[in-house]
C-alpha cells in the first residue's frame, strides 16, 4: 500500500510536470497526464477525452508567445480507494517571444492571472492521472489607467 504522503508527493510532481510541459507546448507529455476518459474544464468549455483535450492544446498560441505558469498552494484534501482530490493555484504570465537573446517582456495585461485548479485524480495503468480538471480564473490584472 502506498502512503498518503507518497501519493500527495506524486500529485505535486504531476502538477509541476504539467505546467512544465504545457508551457513548452510538449502536448504528448501533457496528454499522458490525463486519464483517457478525462474531463478538462477550461475557459468555459468542457473537453471530454484525449481527442478533445489534444484539439484544444493544438489551438493554443504558437511559439510567437512565451508563456510560463507557476503552480502553488497544492492541497490534496482527499485520498481514498485509488482516487484523490486536490486544489492548486496557477499564476500565468505571457509575452512576445524575443527575437534576440534576453527575457520575454510581458505586458501588464498578460501578467499575474491567478487560476484555481480543482482536480480529481485516479489511478490508470499504475499511475496517478488527472481524471477531471476544472480551471477557474480568480484574479486578473486590472486595466492600467494613466494618471494625468
Amino acid at each position: 500500500m502506498i502512503s498518503d504522503d507518497a501519493i500527495a508527493w506524486s500529485l505535486a510532481r504531476l502538477n509541476t510536470a504539467f505546467v512544465h510541459h504545457y508551457d513548452r507546448r510538449e502536448y504528448d507529455e501533457v496528454l499522458a497526464m490525463f486519464a483517457p476518459d478525462a474531463v478538462y474544464e477550461v475557459r468555459g468549455r468542457a473537453l471530454h477525452g484525449h481527442d478533445d483535450i489534444r484539439a484544444a492544446l493544438d489551438a493554443r498560441s504558437g511559439p510567437e508567445l512565451t508563456v510560463r505558469h507557476l503552480v502553488t498552494n497544492l492541497h490534496v484534501h482527499t485520498i481514498a480507494d485509488g482516487v484523490a482530490h486536490g486544489v492548486s493555484c496557477l499564476t500565468g504570465y505571457a509575452g512576445p517571444t524575443p527575437t534576440e537573446t534576453g527575457p520575454a517582456r510581458y505586458p501588464a495585461a498578460n501578467a499575474g492571472h491567478i487560476i484555481q485548479v480543482t482536480d480529481r485524480y485516479a489511478r490508470h495503468d499504475g499511475r496517478c492521472r488527472i481524471a477531471h480538471r476544472i480551471t477557474e480564473e480568480l484574479l486578473a490584472p486590472a486595466s492600467l489607467v494613466s494618471r494625468t
